[in-house]
């Protein structure tokens, strides 16, 4: 039966940075993914949002004008401390 080659300390620490550096690679794929998830899933919040204050327009037979001038009338301190 033939021995085993022996691996020296040098071709162990090179295989763990191999490792080490395709576990890098696979996480920031991970990573890069889930960026792309959350921007898709941000975009789509926003339409909904949008789709909603376009029922409630023509729920109340509202334009768009008119609710800019609505909006007009209320303070700004108002609308942050309604929205918080």
């Amino acid at each position: 039966m033939e021995r085993r080659h022996r691996r020296t300390r040098r071709e162990k620490l090179e295989e763990e940075l191999r490792k080490t550096e395709e576990a890098i690679e696979q996480y920031t794929d991970a990573i890069t993914a889930m960026e792309e998830k959350r921007d898709a899933l941000v975009e789509e919040l926003e339409s909904e949002h949008i789709r909603e204050v376009t029922k409630l327009l023509k729920e109340k037979n509202l334009s768009v004008e008119q609710l800019k001038n609505l909006l007009g009338t209320i303070p700004q301190e108002e609308l942050v401390k309604q929205g918080a």
